[in-house]
């Protein structure tokens, strides 16, 4: 028969109090339950474990070795049933990040630096993210990821942290805005040598899909999955690039960054995590540090 784990909390209420009408209070039982608990816990034990004292319960030596161990347990259990703490000072999780190229060039370093000072034992794991993401939250490979395009499908949750829009970037001196550096006309721009950033699927990007409603496409001459590698193409040659404005903050030195010659409106960046690690008190806590360390950065004006 399998023991019932419950006659143990009961017993140790009796060997704390010393006292049945006692016992029942503490753990939320009527006296008779109690009194037929012990009856129960003296008949698995073959001992009486408690005898009369006037009013209260005088433990037998059996009852007096059992009370350390059955406090123990009992305390173990609690400690299972609490709710989950995190405390940054002194606790050391590993947070895994689905990081884009983007996320990695503008939100990474804050958030490592504000997560070192902070929880200076965590350790920030930034993992390439892909096609598979969702899958990769699901199965606990990542804690959560960044996401740039509609909100994710249930069960999927998401928080936007910023709105972002889109610059053109070319070398200075490019012949396209030679000599007064002003964005190239409208008509211009679509046949201009075009560096993209595809993570599989370019034609869905804002900027095509706004040049599509009016009928035009780019010229694409390099797709690539880095923002980094185009804008380092770029900075060699007569390319030109479309990034989220963010990334002026890391251009390379002979890039200006201009406003786009047509419109495409901005897009919503936000953070995305899988139900399962809704609750975790340590990822409560990294997502609450990252919508802090994204307000605080601000959105990237132009120059």
């Amino acid at each position: 028969m399998r023991p019932d784990l419950n006659l143990l909390v009961i017993l140790d209420a009796l060997c704390r109090l010393g006292s049945v009408s006692q016992a029942a209070e503490a753990v939320s039982l009527s006296q008779p339950a109690i009194s037929h608990a012990l009856n129960r816990l003296r008949a698995a034990t073959g001992d009486p474990l408690f005898t009369r004292a006037g009013r209260g319960l005088v433990p037998t030596p059996r009852a007096l070795a059992l009370a350390r161990e059955v406090a123990a347990i009992v305390a173990a259990g609690q400690a299972c049933l609490r709710p989950e703490t995190f405390d940054p000072a002194r606790d050391a999780p590993r947070f895994r990040l689905g990081i884009s190229d983007y996320a990695g060039l503008t939100l990474l370093p804050g958030i490592v630096a504000a997560v070192a000072a902070e929880a200076p034992l965590a350790v920030v794991e930034a993992l390439p993210v892909g096609p598979g993401v969702l899958r990769q939250l699901e199965e606990g490979v990542l804690d959560l990821s960044f996401w740039g395009t509609a909100p994710p499908p249930a069960p999927y949750l998401y928080r936007r942290l910023f709105d972002e829009s889109f610059v053109l970037v070319l070398r200075r001196g490019h012949p396209a805005i030679a000599p007064d550096e002003k964005p190239p006309p409208p008509d211009v721009f679509p046949g201009l040598s075009h560096a993209v950033v595809s993570l599989g699927d370019p034609g869905q990007s804002p900027v095509d899909q706004a040049l599509a409603r009016a009928g035009m496409s780019r010229k694409v001459v390099l797709s690539s999955p880095s923002f980094a590698a185009n804008l380092a193409a770029v900075a060699d040659s007569d390319l030109v690039a479309t990034i989220p404005a963010r990334l002026v903050r890391r251009l390379p030195a002979g890039l200006v960054a201009l406003p786009l010659p047509v419109s495409v409106p901005d897009f919503a960046y936000g953070m995305i995590w899988h139900p399962r690690s809704d609750a975790s008190a340590a990822l409560r806590w990294l997502r609450g540090l990252i919508e802090r360390v994204t307000a605080e950065s601000g959105d990237q004006a132009l120059p």
